[in-house]
């Protein structure tokens, strides 16, 4: 879940000390930035690197007129959104501006998170994650028909011809759909979905059946076994595309909506628990090491009675978008709980972990915060790290990196500390 992003943003406007400040937070998300307040200039570096986004500030009359009549070029040279900051504009100019090439609005005073947030959208609109199909099916003959026809239409294809191999394919893979042929030597399909179904964590994937089976009232038996839907084999290629992709997006859509916090989009308490516990096991099977981060910001009770429940959210905000950006793939992150974290690192040594989140806990330290009407302040927080111990339950890993926190605060917050295996922990980072 985490996301690497350095996506080229173009920022310009009068104000250079406005457009500063913009530039550096959104570095921090990750963002490589460039500010311009000259229209050539910024036409020109457009030619030579054209930008996934650009951002126009709309403060100094003169200089918006030149830009305006440069925005269609603009629109071209950027193949990716023109965000304009705008305030109190009328919709008859906001539709003017629209038909010359930008596309999307924010108003000032700047809200750096609902801009990271938009970013953020655009971005996983431009390079969606693709769908993760298996396909189980005794024809090798069909296997490579579905794994030609899905794969050609960008999607992840896993496939199986044994049955049995179907719950560890599920654990590894992760599938959004499950296809089964309802016909098989050994097992038929509606016994295999009946055996996923008893499995809680697998219980929501769709299953949808594949046969050669026109009888409705069979069809419907099949169903009423765990099946989501049913296919003909001789199906057109494109219908078959068409309602795998719609399974797959209708089952990713409500998962998220019950597997991730509604703040920062971040898995929640229990479903990180429930990775971990996931996450464990498979460590200790693959003899692989594993970490895991409890981080806590600091003096959150503080910011909000400094500075308003609006910004402590969005200071929650900021901290849920560095960790996706600046976490290896493979890392599970969550929202632990109100200004909690917590980092499942599978394969990741726990020195390792500790320099990784003390680089992220110094970028964080450093990015300006605020909200609309309320004045810059920064932030920090501390961070315990535990490593898996040989015949460690998940919830002993819990309280190993829940004590390495406590004493990270306790020695003046703002640091991370690594728990040892003596029980202790140790290795602070520099505050």
């Amino acid at each position: 879940m985490a996301r690497q992003s350095s996506a080229l943003i173009y920022l310009f406007g009068a104000d250079r000390a406005a457009l500063a400040l913009t530039g550096q937070q959104l570095a921090v998300f990750g963002f490589e930035v460039q500010s311009f307040d000259r229209v050539a200039e910024l036409l020109a570096a457009m030619h030579s690197a054209s930008p996934f986004a650009v951002l126009v500030d709309t403060v100094g009359a003169d200089v918006i007129a030149q830009l305006e009549t440069q925005i269609p070029l603009i629109k071209r040279l950027a193949h990716g959104p023109i965000f304009m900051a705008i305030s109190g504009e009328p919709v008859s100019r906001q539709i003017a501006l629209m038909r010359l090439g930008v596309t999307d609005f924010v108003n000032r005073p700047l809200d750096i998170q609902k801009l990271v947030a938009r970013l953020d959208q655009q971005l996983d609109q431009s390079a969606p994650e693709p769908y993760r199909v298996l396909v189980v099916d005794d024809s090798d003959a069909m296997l490579k028909w579905l794994e030609l026809t899905l794969g050609r239409a960008g999607m992840q294809v896993h496939k199986t011809h044994d049955p049995l191999d179907v719950l560890l394919l599920l654990e590894r893979h992760k599938p959004e759909i499950v296809i089964l042929d309802v016909y098989m030597p050994e097992y038929e399909g509606d016994e295999m979905a009946r055996i996923i179904r008893q499995q809680p964590r697998f219980d929501g994937v769709p299953i949808v059946f594949l046969s050669t089976e026109t009888n409705r009232p069979r069809q419907l038996m099949a169903r009423s076994m765990g099946g989501d839907d049913f296919l003909v084999k001789n199906m057109p290629p494109e219908e078959l595309v068409a309602v795998v992709s719609m399974t797959c997006e209708r089952y990713r859509r409500l998962r998220q909506w019950m597997t991730r916090d509604s703040l920062t989009l971040l898995l929640n308490h229990t479903t990180l628990i429930e990775s971990l516990e996931t996450a464990v096991p498979r460590a200790v099977r693959e003899q692989d090491v594993l970490s895991f981060v409890m981080i806590d910001i600091d003096h959150f009770k503080n910011i909000n009675d400094q500075y308003g429940h609006m910004a402590g959210d969005h200071v929650i905000q900021s901290l849920a978008r560095l960790l996706r950006l600046g976490l290896p793939p493979g890392a599970l992150v969550g929202r632990y709980g109100g200004e909690e974290f917590a980092i499942v690192l599978p394969g990741v040594a726990p020195l390792h972990a500790a320099h990784l989140i003390d680089a992220l806990r110094q970028r964080f330290a450093a990015f300006p915060q605020g909200a609309e009407k309320v004045a810059t302040f920064y932030a920090s927080f501390s961070a315990g790290v535990a490593p898996l111990q040989p015949g460690q339950s998940a919830q002993q890993l819990v309280e190993a990196a829940d004590l390495a926190l406590y004493d990270a605060k306790a020695r003046g917050r703002n640091q991370v500390l690594l728990y040892s295996a003596t029980g202790s922990p140790s290795g602070a980072q520099g505050k």
